[in-house]
């Protein structure tokens, strides 16, 4: 297929763009090649280039994906694209705004908890004005939030990835332009998706081993214990209820309860099932071990059109950068570092706050640096890998940081 040159104020939606007139590492792009889908995605890329290279198939400009025949099954959702946000308030001082907003959940997860011990309605309404703030503050400056919940200690896992989960969904529904009420409602379904699971039985939840076969199918029960408990108030809108009731299901049908396929999934049910489980894999669980974000990355890379919608993945993969907001970095010089918050424009090289020095001791105290500048010995230093949680000992929710 032969390539063309293209000034970027003549690029449109369908072309595939096959390279730039600078390197990909200069820009915030996360993939070497990929196909224009709306008008944003133009716009974006005219902000880092002034050319760039499309494939021309047959003479005509109407291009795929690159490599793919599957189906996106919700690209032209009339909620999508809204809106564009933008970075309006500088990261440190988004967290200083949002830290009192976020320790609310620690007590509302509580006060959940012990409704539904005692067997009372969980209702909407408690859960409406600490979603709005979240959103709000996602909707600021993302970084934020990530950080804050990425040190935030809970006394159950459950509640950890349920806040977690949550902050990157909204942080996903922001990087396709949802709107704000519709954010909401996204993050009160995934702070809900799992809340079933609060009437089985602790010891399946915290089984070290595999479970059988019958626990399996009572652990997958949560999804109708969950819709059941909600459906005891009447007040959850339909998208927060679709969320709990298909954030298992999967593009091709192996999920469950209801074994949906394709376009059948809602969309805010496929962004929380793509959420749920990133927040999963990259954590340590009872019965497996964390890894690390970009190992998840690629697991989610692969089942892009298989178990995920194409373009939902790839925009969550974006929405994570190449080293996200709080994973555990390994550095050139031999250092660890936690990454604090992402540099618009350098996808590689964020601001970190370093932890180990590099004979991987612990610094007396956590100075926050600035990869695009930082230097030691006169070299560069760049990122060499993320961690799994736990490597090298650290404990992130306990770092004094």
């Amino acid at each position: 297929m032969p390539i063309k040159k293209v000034s970027c104020d003549q690029l449109a939606i369908g072309m595939y763009v096959a390279s730039l007139d600078r390197p990909w590492t200069e820009t915030p792009f996360m993939f070497q090649g990929f196909e224009l889908h709306t008008q944003q995605d133009i716009d974006e890329l005219c902000r880092h280039a002034r050319y760039a290279y499309v494939i021309v198939p047959d003479e005509e400009i109407e291009l795929t994906r690159k490599g793919s025949g599957r189906t996106e099954t919700h690209a032209t959702s009339t909620i999508l694209h809204q809106t564009t946000y933008v970075d309006s308030v500088p990261v440190d001082r988004e967290i200083s705004e949002a830290k009192p907003s976020q320790e609310v959940f620690g007590e509302l997860f509580s006060e959940v908890e012990s409704l539904v011990r005692v067997g009372r309605p969980v209702s909407f309404e408690i859960f409406q004005q600490p979603a709005k703030n979240l959103v709000n503050s996602i909707t600021r400056n993302p970084d934020a939030y990530i950080w804050l919940t990425r040190l935030k200690k809970f006394d159950s896992y459950l509640y950890k990835d349920s806040l977690t989960a949550a902050v990157w969904a909204t942080a996903l529904g922001r990087k396709l332009g949802i709107a704000e009420q519709e954010l909401q409602n996204l993050a009160i379904g995934c702070l809900l998706m799992d809340i079933g699971k609060l009437r089985l039985p602790t010891a399946i939840q915290h089984k070290t081993g595999r479970l059988s076969d019958e626990e399996w199918e009572l652990m997958k029960s949560h999804v109708e214990l969950g819709v059941k408990l909600l459906a005891e108030s009447a007040d959850y809108p339909p998208e927060v209820l679709n969320i709990v009731r298909t954030h298992h299901e999967r593009l091709d049908g192996c999920g469950y309860p209801d074994g949906l396929t394709g376009g059948h999934i809602p969309l805010f049910g496929q962004i929380a099932g793509i959420v749920d489980q990133y927040v999963a894999v990259t954590r340590p669980r009872p019965f497996a071990d964390a890894i690390s974000p970009s190992k998840a990355e690629e697991m989610l890379y692969k089942q892009r059109g298989k178990l995920f919608d194409e373009m939902l993945v790839e925009y969550f993969i974006q929405t994570l950068s190449a080293y996200p907001t709080g994973s555990l970095v390994e550095l050139s010089s031999g250092e660890v570092a936690i990454v604090q918050s992402q540099n618009s424009g350098r996808n590689l090289r964020p601001n970190v706050i370093l932890l180990l020095d590099p004979s991987k001791q612990p610094y007396g105290v956590y100075p926050l640096v600035n990869l695009d500048t930082y230097s030691k010995d006169d070299l560069p230093v760049r990122i060499v890998r993320t961690l799994a949680a736990g490597e090298y000992g650290i404990d992130i929710e306990e770092l004094p940081i």
